[in-house]
């Protein structure tokens, strides 16, 4: 494995860090908030849609901050995961940080912990994936697999803490929408009605359905076997083509990068860009040669996703 310079793994200002971490959170929860502030239209829709698609990219910030990688010091970065994002997404961020490490040391052999990027989606199976996220069911078998369930050498014996962290963020999430929608609706009926099918619809379903389905899709187009990529075991790794719209929905906080961290976790999202291109000199298999979506297609497009040990791997 190359060796690189100090400076890609220098971490930047914290100020920077929050202003960048604070935007694109009131960016995402803006619909929500809006939603809830102008009650049910059709434009709900949309906002269901940008929720539950934008909320990937918070997902990514929650593993930026497993790494501990999202401020300067350990402690910012952990406070940020197990206080804030993992009970938005009524995750215990210990149990889930235990989890990742293991995907990272067994990445595609027995040990691995992720199960998603073995999902096989060629032909109609990504339709039956998305009825699955659509109906809730594959967002069920992920929380009853990861969150409330204790597997022998997958799953550690956490503090049940984090069901009271999550309970204290849902009713602050929920206080946020009341007080929208009492600005927005003359009377306290009309705005308990708003706040509650805001959060109901826009909020938790979308993250139910549309969340689940683009973060499964993410784990595919990066792990799952499919042309030249370098490859563990059953996972292959690859780094992407990312314009503005595909490193929002897809590749945010270093994702696009994603061999290139998994070659380097140390590296803050930031510098992995750099760091990419200086690897690239001595190993171009490292080069991005697709986008997500183009990955995606030619997956869908094969007569059959090419993982033969994926059986033995599924977790759930």
């Amino acid at each position: 494995m190359a060796r690189l310079p100090r400076e890609y793994f220098d971490r930047r200002s914290d100020v920077v860090s929050l202003v960048c971490v604070t935007g694109h959170m009131l960016l995402v929860f803006a619909a929500p908030v809006a939603a809830a502030y102008a009650g049910p239209a059709w434009w709900w829709i949309l906002a269901w849609g940008f929720w539950g698609s934008g909320m990937n990219g918070l997902l990514n910030l929650m593993h930026e901050s497993a790494h501990a990688l999202v401020f300067r010091g350990k402690g910012p970065s952990e406070f940020l995961g197990r206080y804030v994002l993992a009970p938005l997404v009524f995750a215990d961020f210990d149990g889930y940080k235990a989890r990742h490490w293991q995907h990272h040391r067994c990445l595609g052999v027995e040990g691995e912990t992720k199960d998603t990027y073995v999902i096989e989606i060629h032909g109609t199976k990504v339709l039956r994936l998305l009825l699955r996220c659509l109906s809730g069911a594959e967002a069920l078998r992920k929380f009853s697999g990861h969150q409330t369930r204790q597997d022998e050498g997958r799953q550690p014996n956490t503090s049940n803490g984090w069901y009271l962290r999550v309970v204290v963020v849902q009713a602050l999430l929920a206080g946020v929408l009341s007080l929208a929608a009492l600005a927005g609706h003359p009377s306290s009926q009309e705005a308990f009605v708003s706040a509650v099918a805001a959060y109901g619809f826009i909020y938790l379903y979308g993250l139910m359905s549309l969340t689940v389905f683009a973060a499964a899709l993410r784990a595919i187009a990066e792990h799952q076997i499919h042309g030249a990529s370098d490859v563990q075991g059953y996972a292959a790794l690859r780094n992407f083509k990312c314009n503005a719209v595909t490193r929002f929905l897809m590749g945010a906080y270093g994702f696009g990068e994603h061999e290139t961290h998994h070659l380097h976790p140390g590296i803050p999202y930031y510098n992995l860009p750099s760091a990419t291109t200086e690897l690239v000199k001595e190993q171009p298999s490292l080069t991005p040669r697709h986008g997500y979506f183009t990955t995606l297609l030619h997956i869908m497009r094969t007569d059959e996703a090419r993982h033969p040990d994926a059986a033995s791997a599924r977790v759930s």
